[in-house]
């Protein structure tokens, strides 16, 4: 039987920019303002994070919001 090639998830290159800038759990849980359960859901399912949760993150977080609109892809 062939092989099927597999699909990253939707907004996996978020996760993975999130990680890569070493953006815990309790890190994005202090640059949110929300709870370290919510900020680990939203690392683990980033198509939850909101415009001023991702505005958040790019002032707070460091992060430039130009990687940030790269790494949100659509499918």
């Amino acid at each position: 039987m062939p092989k099927l090639k597999t699909r990253d998830e939707p907004f996996a290159d978020v996760s993975r920019l999130l990680k890569g800038y070493d953006i815990t759990g309790v890190r994005l849980a202090g640059i949110l303002g929300k709870s370290e359960f919510t900020a680990r859901q939203r690392i683990k399912f980033p198509a939850d994070l909101t415009l001023g949760e991702l505005d958040a993150i790019c002032k707070r977080g460091h992060i430039p919001a130009e990687k940030l609109r790269e790494a949100i892809k659509f499918s």
